[in-house]
């Protein structure tokens, strides 16, 4: 049963009513009256809704009347974006185009009247269909209660336990030893070639957990030259699983390559290698494709193995050359031993017989699915309150038909608070095994509005939104979480996914129809699009999970953008044919996020994208070849990822970006200096350099980024990092004040680290990392003047390493002070606290 959550919608109109923007239009336009009116509905509508979504799922009538005004509190959202639109393409003339009748032009094609007739026109009618629905709520006996329109999240959600919690395999000691043994026996003539184990066995079980725990084991990666890993899930595509299967094994996407070239590309991979290879989450029934696949597979040298998870019988019959391994459920003594590691600290679990003796119980009801044991477990963790504990187990969801996976999962759900239950139902618009990182999702969170401004003024939107990533990810609603320098990784189990598809109702379209999944772009064109031709133009967000090909793309594209008018957040995560988005993607002045970083053929941005003035996160494509200076006029960016072939970033263009919180410029393989205007960045909170090769400098403006807290630089091979510090007489006074994390690694061409720059952070500094900087000599001697330095990392760095080598290193008593260092060069590594 979809939840409507439009307490959440309501209260984030109410704080919208109260933006700059919309006040800013309330005097332009004359509109006090109806927006004031418009307000009061929603307080007096709000003022019940806590109660009516606390009814929803025992009365349908209910739930039908929520659903009805969260279709009109999208409508009314809709609109209020249009003002704030409006008036941030003012702001841009009025700012910055007042000396160009070009500029002017390009931004006032909108006529004023017409404007304003269109939108009194349009929240005339919000006010009246708010008045209609209003007016039904007396039949329900609502009671009212106190309102918080604040839209703030008050209560800071904290990571439970580190992410780590759950590695390690408990009961299935014996099935890992089963399959160790048949991958580690010696290839005879006569054996099948490669030999495919399948291992079947119901969802959550713990298939993949199994099948990663013995390729990752010592003993098995001593017998195969190359292990490798790939996802297949539902989708069989013969080209997609060889992808997966190349990028496994050597990290390239290939996207631009057709199936021939991909087919030569895998057997020169495998030609006379052993490899092992986990082919996970298997669901094709239809044996023609595996016998596509197979003989391309048999490339690789003998005694070469392939180990298949499924869920289906049928696909081990037609896949496996030996016996199936049979997952069978979990012993129920390893299931409570795996429920108190979860629900319980470490030295609690003796405090809690009580507890204990529910959680014996909730462990029954699971059925011995180690994965709803989890999710229960995760769910109790550092919870002493014994109501809690029989809320779970006495809840009704159990009564539910399933395997105990099911209603553990729905319980799990149950109990999230209200915008951890919004994000996470939003994932379900992406692939399955699709794999998240944590900067980009909160990115296109915030584009939806599903991020709570926290009560703690110092924490903004982007802070509140890791916190969340972080919270279900110890709930077990996201699982394979990686850390990758500044952001993690993770993806949803299937289990998970295919609950929030069906919570989310994902799979009919239809008028309310507001978020978008693209497997196939091809029938979606051509047999969606014309049949629900009426349908879209409430949607918010498309995901195209699939290439866009064709000697019509670029046409269909453009039809199908011109259908989606509110569209907020666009995504291509396959590469594209066509060369430039289309002229008309600038008429979508409701986009926030829009992401093309697979797109290799793209090369340029249409001017017409610089109309953007609501979009907040621009992830660019590799085949980008010059990011125009125009790139200022998109006022809102709060994110920018950078992908170029320019020599320079010039001035005028993202330095002018006000607003911008995070700039990752990432392989732009021919970039040499950046822009030199990086004082304008006045809210750059990250600044994140990678695999940069040409980059022979940084800007001398860099140090005047007084709000950066994250820094890195990461394989730029001729980088210096000196060059900060160059040309000290013109007294550029270092003022890096708010560093928190710094991090140098790959750095060939550095010789030593930049005083200045660490000096600037000696009171804010907490976290330095220093990782393959083989050149760098000596540890400067302001080190011992950071005395919120908590963490420092040294790490192949030969000689650094050596001098602060604990007790013995020349640099040493320089860095006694900090509480906990790291160093580890070829020889030896340890860990000090000193």
């Amino acid at each position: 049963m979809a939840e409507a959550f439009a307490a959440e919608i309501a209260k984030s109109l109410l704080g919208k009513l109260g933006s700059f923007a919309v006040q800013e239009f309330r005097l332009a336009w004359g509109f006090q009256d109806d927006l004031a009116r418009l307000e009061e509905r929603l307080k007096a509508i709000n003022a019940v809704l806590s109660d009516a979504e606390k009814q929803q799922s025992k009365n349908e009538r209910i739930r039908l009347w929520l659903q009805m005004l969260r279709e009109v509190l999208y409508d009314a959202e809709d609109v209020l974006d249009e003002i704030e639109c409006e008036t941030l393409q003012r702001q841009v003339v009025k700012t910055k185009g007042s000396t160009s009748r070009k500029v002017q032009h390009f931004f006032t094609s909108s006529n004023m009247n017409a404007f304003r007739l269109r939108m009194g026109h349009n929240i005339k009618k919000i006010i009246e269909r708010l008045a209609e629905i209003s007016a039904l709520k007396s039949d329900f006996n609502l009671s009212e209660q106190a309102i918080d329109c604040s839209h703030v999240l008050h209560e800071e959600t904290k990571m439970n336990r580190s992410f780590d919690s759950f590695s390690g395999l408990i009961g299935r000691d014996e099935d890992k030893e089963r399959i160790i043994n048949l991958l580690s026996a010696p290839f005879k003539v006569g054996d099948a070639h490669p030999l495919v184990l399948p291992i079947v066995g119901m969802g959550g079980l713990g298939k993949t957990s199994l099948a990663k725990s013995v390729c990752d084991d010592e003993n098995v990666k001593s017998h195969f030259k190359l292990i490798i890993e790939a996802c297949v899930s539902d989708d069989f595509s013969l080209k997609q699983v060889i992808q997966k299967i190349i990028k496994s094994a050597t990290g390239e996407r290939c996207a631009d390559l057709d199936a021939g070239e991909l087919e030569k590309k895998l057997e020169a991979i495998l030609n006379g290698r052993k490899y092992l290879l986990l082919l996970d989450d298997v669901w094709n029934e239809d044996a023609q494709k595996w016998l596509l696949l197979k003989p391309l597979l048999s490339k690789g040298a003998g005694g070469s193995k392939i180990i298949v998870t499924t869920r289906s019988k049928r696909v081990a019959e037609i896949m496996g050359t030996v016996t199936t391994h049979n997952l069978s459920l979990l012993g129920q003594e390893d299931c409570l031993l795996l429920f108190y590691k979860c629900a319980f600290k470490e030295g609690k679990m003796e405090l809690n017989p009580n507890l204990v003796g529910i959680g014996k119980e909730i462990v029954a009801k699971c059925k011995q699915v180690p994965l709803a044991v989890i999710n229960m477990g995760t769910q109790l963790y550092g919870k002493t309150d014994e109501k809690e504990w029989k809320s779970v187990r006495d809840s009704e969801k159990w009564e539910e038909e399933g395997d105990g996976i099911l209603p553990a999962l729905k319980i799990s759900y149950q109990r999230l608070p209200t915008h951890l239950k919004r994000c996470f139902l939003y994932c379900s618009v992406f692939p399955k095994d699709y794999p998240f990182i944590d900067l980009l999702l909160v990115q296109v969170w915030m584009a939806h509005g599903l991020i709570l401004q926290s009560s703690n003024p110092n924490e903004n939107l982007e802070d509140v939104g890791l916190r969340y990533v972080r919270e279900l990810i110890s709930r077990c609603f996201f699982q394979d979480y990686e850390v990758m320098w500044f952001a993690a990784t993770f993806k949803m189990h299937d289990l998970m996914h295919d609950l929030a598809s069906s919570l989310a109702k994902n799979h009919h379209i239809s008028k309310t129809t507001r978020h978008l999944s693209v497997l196939d772009s091809d029938s979606f064109f051509h047999k969606t699009l014309p049949k629900y031709s009426n349908e879209f133009h409430h949607v918010r967000s498309i995901v195209f999970a699939d290439s866009i090909v064709g000697p019509t793309c670029k046409t269909d594209f453009e039809k199908s953008l011109s259908e989606f008018k509110h569209l907020r957040s666009l995504e291509l995560l396959e590469d594209s044919e066509f060369e430039a988005f289309p002229e008309g993607i600038g008429a979508l002045k409701h986009l926030r996020y829009l992401h093309f970083h697979w797109s290799t053929k793209m090369k340029r941005l249409p001017k017409s994208i610089f109309k953007l003035q609501n979009l907040q996160a621009l992830v660019l494509g590799f085949g980008l070849e010059v990011l125009p200076k125009d790139v200022r006029y998109m006022i809102s960016l709060r994110f920018l990822y950078v992908i170029t072939k320019q020599k320079r970033l010039p001035e005028g263009g993202i330095g002018c970006l006000e607003c911008l919180q995070t700039l990752i410029i990432f392989e732009c393989e021919n970039l040499e200096n950046l822009f030199e205007d990086m004082q304008g960045l006045k809210s750059l909170r990250k600044l994140i350099i990678i695999s940069c090769g040409s980059l022979i400098s940084l800007p001398r403006s860099i140090k005047c980024l007084t709000t950066l807290e994250e820094f890195g630089i990461i394989d730029c091979e001729k980088l210096d990092l000196m060059t900060i510090e160059k040309e000290k007489e013109e007294k550029i006074q270092p003022l890096f004040l708010s560093l928190c994390i710094v991090i140098f690694a790959m750095l060939p061409a550095t010789l030593a680290l930049p005083e200045q720059l660490l000096q600037g952070s000696a009171e804010s500094l907490q976290t330095f990392i220093i990782k393959d900087c083989p050149n760098i000599r000596e540890m400067p001697d302001c080190i011992g003047n950071l005395k919120k330095l908590q963490n420092l990392e040294i790490i192949d760095c030969p000689r650094l390493s050596e001098r602060c080598r604990s007790g013995t290193g020349k640099d040493w008593p320089k860095i006694t002070h900090i509480p906990k260092i790291k160093v580890d060069d070829d020889d030896s590594g340890e860990e000090t606290s000193g």
